[in-house]
């Protein structure tokens, strides 16, 4: 309880004694005076005549309006290179879906044409095929019943 109690105090005490020895430092804050010819300056600094003031403001305003343009230059370059980019892609993937819709549109024309290739010209010579089938079926038959008939009366 009593370390806590010294320990309060010392903090109180650094602090008051930090305070104690701040400095003002006055001399960081701009100050400005306008002065005649002859007058004593109020502070010590640099002293600039009207015209070099309004060269140093307009060599600022100079600077940040030519860093604006600069600015504004490389971001139209960056966006017209990547916008032609852009298109280029753009054109390129054009061209592959045109052709590949056109050689879609040939092979539909292709399956379309065989298609009705089938269908005008069915097999007009179905009759003679089951004529021509049957015949060489009963043939076949007479065929193999003459020679099993001679091998069995050869025996």
């Amino acid at each position: 309880m009593l370390n806590k109690i010294i320990a309060q105090i010392l903090c109180c005490t650094l602090l008051m004694y930090s305070s104690a020895y701040a400095q003002d430092n006055s001399s960081d804050v701009p100050k400005y005076t306008h002065l005649e010819l002859g007058e004593p300056a109020p502070f010590a600094g640099t002293l600039f005549n009207p015209v070099a003031t309004a060269q140093l403001i307009t060599e600022h305003q100079y600077s940040m309006s030519e860093c604006d343009l600069r600015v504004e230059y490389e971001l139209a370059k960056l966006e017209a290179r990547y916008t032609l980019q852009i298109d280029s892609l753009n054109a390129s993937a054009n061209a592959q879906n045109e052709r590949l819709n056109l050689l879609i549109e040939a092979k539909e024309l292709e399956i379309d044409t065989y298609r009705e290739m089938a269908l005008e010209q069915p097999n007009k010579n179905n009759d003679w095929w089951l004529l021509g089938g049957t015949v060489a079926g009963i043939g076949l038959s007479l065929g193999v019943f003459f020679a099993t008939n001679q091998i069995v009366n050869s025996q």
